[in-house]
């Protein structure tokens, strides 16, 4: 019997179990009076009930029999679903969404304590009791944010009846009017792994917390103007180490050092804006200090950070994986030396990067600048929401040029290591000169390049990029190379100069090289084993030379060859 038949005649059946008499219907079985036509509207009233209940239980079957999330494992389908809240703001209504999917769905819901984590100052009584009886048991999540007198009265009584061993992470925006609540966290923080605490509006010397010093290691440490006693032994295996508006009582070297060599696993380090006492003290560590191995950090910004750490710290950083390096003073070169170890620590964020810029300024002291664009960006989000821009941005003082040579070498076996660097489509260049060799062998890992743009006043570097491209690798990379011309995908040159050394001699390298890299047409047909150039720009004493000697090029020099009229100086 079809499952519809069944429920009309179980309803039929149950109506006339339950409200037929005697005399009730005509034999014919019409319905006459009022409350034998209520009787019957309330019969078919609940067969329209039946169905509804019906229909749910076939969806919540087909969902269990087809859908592929019902196949997988409780436990994994929690992970999703939890990974679906937006637990930056969390509620009660921001689960209803994800609960009115399907009652599977809001069974799991409600039945895990997980998704009812979350003890909020700026939530609602009402919110935070229905948290607490979903959750009366299970790790809690502090998120304090003043939301006025009553709601914080409020929170507190609810904070008392949580146990100190439940409290798992802290998100505190310390302001005048949560204070009450830095009390509570002193008396007992052995539970927590996750800490991060924002001074708002309040002194620095009063934005401190004393770590305990039994309890597990930290995961997360994020501290925005508020400090800790450094010595803690929980201040190990961290994941992220966030320091930002330090003023009071800021890390010493040798602090800092035991922290990250004992936090191999070590994702996220940012030390932005440390402006200590002029009494502080910060320490040293031996000369013979073993590196900081952090195979797994990913960001390290260092920003505003007093000289002494920086020099101490980044040179012992081994971090081959690292995706975005930026070590400045709010944009200015910082006190580093120019080492081998630092040339691999950028090694990994030139290789992802899509366009780089690399200047030599020589004015007062010669500095190296490297950085890429989009620039790279620390996330002011707190690090559960962080999402960092990768990329490089970092200066180097020139004490010698004796040591330039070296350390290309040692960046183009880094970038080697790395896959070379076939992400970059863009290389800006401006370059001070002669006296500060260039390395033209880098440029080789650079194989997907389509525009190159350099500036060099003194015009020494035209001759040997242009031999370059033209295939004289010059000391050669040891580079395996697929083609014969390096940059065999480059459709834009551009240099601009002030003055032209050897111009006869610029002439006839840049002839031989537009001839060999573009040779003529043969039978209407393009030989050439690298991209077709779109735009040749170069200084106009070059391009007139060029164009009254003729070069034999399958390349229309007077449509692409271009080259602006201004002063400049051949020699």
């Amino acid at each position: 019997m079809p499952t519809e038949q069944e429920i009309v005649e179980n309803a039929v059946s149950t109506y006339l179990m339950v409200h037929q008499g005697p005399g009730s219907m005509k034999e014919c079985g019409a319905l006459e009076t009022v409350s034998e036509k209520d009787a019957m509207i309330d019969v078919l009233e609940h067969i329209r009930d039946l169905f509804v209940k019906e229909a749910a239980k076939l969806r919540r079957r087909r969902n269990q029999d087809h859908s592929p999330l019902s196949k997988l494992p409780q436990e994994l389908f929690v992970e999703i679903l939890l990974l679906s809240v937006d637990w930056r703001y969390w509620s009660v209504s921001k689960l209803q969404p994800l609960a009115m999917v399907s009652t599977s769905w809001r069974d799991t819901i409600l039945s895990c304590n997980r998704f009812w984590s979350v003890m909020d100052a700026g939530g609602s009584s009402e919110g935070r009791k229905v948290a607490m009886k979903r959750n009366p048991e299970g790790v809690v999540n502090m998120c304090i944010r003043y939301s006025g007198p009553s709601g914080w009265a409020s929170f507190m009584n609810d904070v008392k009846m949580v146990q100190a061993d439940r409290m798992k992470s802290v998100y505190y925006e310390l302001r005048p009017k949560t204070k009450k609540f830095l009390d509570h966290l002193q008396s007992d923080n052995s539970a927590v792994t996750d800490l991060l605490l924002f001074r708002r509006s309040v002194g620095a010397s009063e934005a401190h917390l004393e770590l305990s010093s039994e309890g597990p290691n930290l995961r997360h440490l994020e501290l925005d103007g508020t400090s800790l006693n450094w010595e803690s032994p929980r201040l190990a295996r961290l994941r992220t180490l966030s320091l930002r508006e330090l003023t009071n009582i800021v890390p010493r070297v040798d602090q800092l050092y035991t922290i990250l060599s004992s936090s191999p696993e070590l994702e996220r380090l940012c030390l932005v804006n440390i402006w200590p006492e002029q009494t502080q003290e910060f320490g040293s560590i031996p000369a013979s200090a073993p590196p900081i191995n952090l195979p797994f950090l990913q960001t390290l910004a260092f920003d505003n950070v007093p000289t002494p750490i920086v020099t101490n710290i980044i040179p012992l950083i081994r971090a081959s994986a690292c995706h975005m390096v930026a070590i400045h003073e709010g944009g200015l070169p910082v006190s580093l030396e120019l080492q081998e170890t630092i040339i691999e620590l950028i090694a990994k964020s030139i290789s992802i990067s899509e366009k780089l810029i690399l200047k030599m300024d020589a004015d007062d002291q010669a500095y190296i600048h490297i950085r890429s664009e989009p620039m790279p960006g620390v996330a002011r989000q707190c690090v559960y929401w962080a999402r960092d821009l990768p990329g490089l941005i970092i200066a180097f003082p020139i004490l010698s040029t004796e040591v330039l040579p070296q350390l290309w070498s040692v960046l183009g076996s880094a970038l080697g290591s790395n896959g070379g660097a076939p992400r970059i489509t863009s290389l800006e260049v401006e370059w001070a000169g002669q006296q500060f060799p260039f390395p033209f062998t880098l440029l080789e890992h650079c194989t997907a390049l389509t525009s190159l743009r350099f500036v060099d006043d003194s015009g020494t570097t035209l001759q040997p990029l242009v031999q370059l491209l033209g295939g004289n690798r010059i000391g050669g990379s040891g580079v395996n190379f697929e083609h014969r011309f390096p940059l065999p995908a480059l459709t834009t040159f551009r240099f601009f100069a002030k003055t032209i050394p050897n111009l006869e001699d610029c002439v006839s390298t840049t002839k031989d090289c537009l001839e060999q890299r573009y040779p003529a047409l043969r039978d209407g047909l393009a030989t050439s084993e690298v991209q077709r150039m779109n735009e040749l720009r170069l200084p106009w004493p070059l391009v007139q030379a060029l164009q009254e000697r003729g070069v034999a090029t399958s390349l229309d020099l007077k449509k692409m060859v271009r080259g602006k009229k201004e002063p400049v100086r051949p020699t």
